[in-house]
């Protein structure tokens, strides 16, 4: 008898046969508060092993989802520029695959990494409670707290989104819109129905990169981050965030950043799902885009 392989929800395929290719970035060097999260990606793959590939609440096959796991990537701590490499190395031979990349973090600074790679920008959607823009932040400007500046940088501040911020020093938000960068704040994400209509709008028909800072969420429901922030989104909330995106643009990479699984154990647990529910969205709208031609 043999245990399910270590991978991300016990996946198998190959990168040729896979749709969706999950790699860990297990890199954290300039987390400000609570560090860890270079534990993350084996502690999402672990969660996710667990995860029934049957989702009753949506009734849907999750193991329709083509994933291959490429395992994690050698990072280099301390050294973001040789780590930012490796990581840009590594998207460019999934995406000559015609292959979507999954990202399991370490802190969100490896987002920067991977948008490094496209050649043509992608738009840039954000779900943080950080507004991250400071231009530098302990004489360290590839800290995770700079990194909407710095990717804003890459793909110009009016090809991005941030959604769900609710903390940030008043320079970083009058600088972000003096840039033109695209942010809901958490209050005004009170008014559901007209914030939903607002992104599908913003990123109506748009080659969409998703990232998910998983303090995004109440840290009622998430505490397992390296920066919690009070307030924010319940799962439930996260999920229709999901579809608005999905239902009106197409995913070319997705990462989720920012797990300290040593402070909580069903983070990971929750982290391991929203991969699962971001790829079975926007899955979905493909299917469903295909059978209307």
């Amino acid at each position: 008898m043999f245990t399910a392989p270590f991978t991300f929800g016990r996946r198998e395929l190959s990168l040729k046969e896979a749709r969706y290719a999950v790699i860990g970035i297990p890199y954290d060097s300039s987390q400000s508060y609570r560090s860890g999260s270079r534990h993350a990606p084996a502690a999402i793959r672990e969660a996710s092993r667990e995860i029934e590939d049957y989702d009753i609440l949506s009734d849907f096959n999750l193991h329709d989802l083509k994933i291959c796991d490429l395992g994690d990537i050698d990072v280099s701590f301390g050294y973001f520029e040789e780590t930012a490499r490796v990581i840009e190395d590594t998207i460019r031979d999934i995406l000559k695959h015609d292959v979507i990349p999954v990202s399991l973090g370490g802190e969100h600074t490896i987002s920067y990494g991977v948008i490094r790679a496209f050649d043509k920008k992608p738009f840039y959607v954000v779900l943080d409670a950080h507004l991250d823009f400071r231009d530098e932040y302990l004489n360290n400007r590839f800290s995770h707290a700079c990194v909407l500046r710095r990717i804003g940088e890459l793909v110009g501040f009016k090809n991005m989104l941030a959604i769900g911020v609710r903390s940030g020093s008043l320079e970083e938000i009058n600088g972000a819109k003096e840039a033109g960068l695209n942010f809901i704040d958490f209050n005004e994400c009170e008014n559901s129905d007209s914030v939903l209509d607002k992104i599908s709008g913003i990123v109506s028909d748009k080659n969409v990169y998703l990232s998910i800072d998983m303090d995004v969420l109440d840290p009622v429901e998430a505490r397992g981050v390296g920066n919690p922030e009070p307030l924010g989104f319940s799962y439930r909330e996260l999920l229709g965030y999901l579809r608005a995106l999905s239902s009106s643009s197409r995913l070319i990479g997705v990462d989720l950043v920012e797990i300290c699984p040593q402070y909580d154990s069903y983070t990971p647990i929750l982290g391991a799902k929203l991969i699962f529910k971001v790829l079975e969205a926007f899955e979905r709208q493909s299917q469903l885009s295909l059978g209307k031609k």
